[in-house]
């Protein structure tokens, strides 16, 4: 009999989003005792257990923590459920000017995923004014315009030609004079959904509709 050896992985995710992995069939073993042990996994343990803590390898357990008040990265993340090594590297926000800089491959995995047009498509501009809403939201800014978001798109080299009727479509969405949006009280949790989708690369049913 051939014997065969298996492969031992640990993985950490964040919901669905894989944060951290690494093949360790020692620290796969010692994973496995704790756990058959009735031991909850925390930040300590995986120290003890010689998981790798550098940033960006994060237990999900960090994400039960509320964040400081004026951190309002962290707020975001939280909002959506991922950790601010995700949010930051999906969209970088920042209360300077353009706010935003969208990451190319978070947009390639949105394109894969969505139809180009039709029902599920993404309106580049619908996109681009739920990420600043909700951020301008955690960071106290106010209300986004319709430029701020095109200059958000720019950080990707891109604009949308049909801003006004890309906005008009998106009932999470609403316009206002002086071409300023805000985020439609009743449909929050559509505009959560499709943040959480980009930054996280995931996109699936209420998320595709814009």
């Amino acid at each position: 009999m051939i014997a065969v050896k298996a492969k031992l992985k640990v993985v950490l995710q964040a919901d669905e989003v894989v944060v951290a992995e690494v093949e360790d069939s020692g620290l796969w073993q010692r994973v496995l005792a704790a756990i058959n042990a009735g031991e909850r996994p925390t930040i300590a343990t995986a120290v003890d257990l010689g998981a790798p803590t550098a940033p960006g390898d994060l237990l999900p357990s960090t994400l039960d923590a509320s964040p400081a008040p004026d951190d309002a990265v962290g707020k975001l993340a939280h909002r959506l459920g991922l950790t601010r090594e995700v949010v930051q590297g999906a969209c970088s926000p920042d209360t300077n000017a353009p706010f935003l800089h969208l990451d190319v491959h978070r947009w390639e995995d949105m394109k894969r995923q969505t139809p180009a047009r039709g029902p599920g498509s993404v309106s580049p501009i619908a996109l681009a004014s739920t990420l600043l809403a909700l951020w301008f939201r955690e960071a106290n800014l106010g209300n986004p315009t319709q430029a701020q978001a095109q200059a958000v798109l720019a950080t990707i080299n891109l604009r949308d030609p049909n801003a006004t009727r890309g906005i008009g479509k998106a009932d999470w969405l609403q316009s206002r004079a002086g071409g300023f949006v805000m985020l439609n009280p009743a449909n929050v949790s559509k505009a959560t959904a499709m943040v959480k989708a980009f930054c996280s690369g995931k996109w699936k049913g209420e998320e595709k509709r814009a």
